[in-house]
């Protein structure tokens, strides 16, 4: 007669293997619907997406920046036009930021303002007058202040778009 013993110890030896792996699976899976659950989340303004920010300001304001046509243009439009212009591009940068739904964005506001919308247009303004005053252009194309501030606001119309689209990319 053989011993029941051995038989029941392997069963058991197995049992435990199998509740071992089922564990590890188990594990497996509460991971990967925690890393689902982190990527559904909305993206929270931080310093990556500001850097992102200027990469695309920068980019997009460039090649506007060295362009004849639009010192002509900065010359000739009036101060009413200028702010025209840039009423549209907060306008055109607002329907992008708070009312598209392009990227997973979290709402964040300030003063009832969406945060990206203040953390792009200043860095795409600024970086916009920088790049006229550091590249000489003020001086090459003999700008008045009035001129100047023209100028800053043709050019970020692109460097603000350029700024959002890079900032929604992921």
């Amino acid at each position: 007669m053989m011993n029941p013993e051995p038989e029941h110890g392997i069963e058991n030896e197995r049992r435990t293997e199998m509740e071992k792996r089922l564990e590890e699976l188990y594990s497996s899976i509460e991971e990967l619907k925690r890393e689902n659950e982190s990527r559904k989340a909305p993206d929270k303004l931080g310093w990556d997406d500001i850097a992102q920010e200027i990469v695309g300001a920068v980019t997009f304001a460039l090649p506007f920046l060295f362009t004849g046509e639009l010192w002509e243009v900065a010359k000739d439009i009036s101060v009413e036009r200028s702010l025209a212009i840039l009423l549209m591009t907060l306008g055109v940068a607002y329907l992008f930021i708070a009312k598209s739904r392009i990227g997973n964005l979290k709402k964040e506001e300030l003063f009832h303002i969406p945060k990206r919308l203040l953390t792009v247009t200043v860095i795409a303004y600024m970086i916009s007058a920088v790049l006229i005053y550091v590249y000489g252009i003020n001086g090459l194309a003999d700008f008045t202040p009035g001129q100047y501030i023209n100028a800053t606001i043709l050019i970020s119309t692109f460097a603000v778009i350029g700024a959002i689209t890079v900032d929604m990319v992921k």
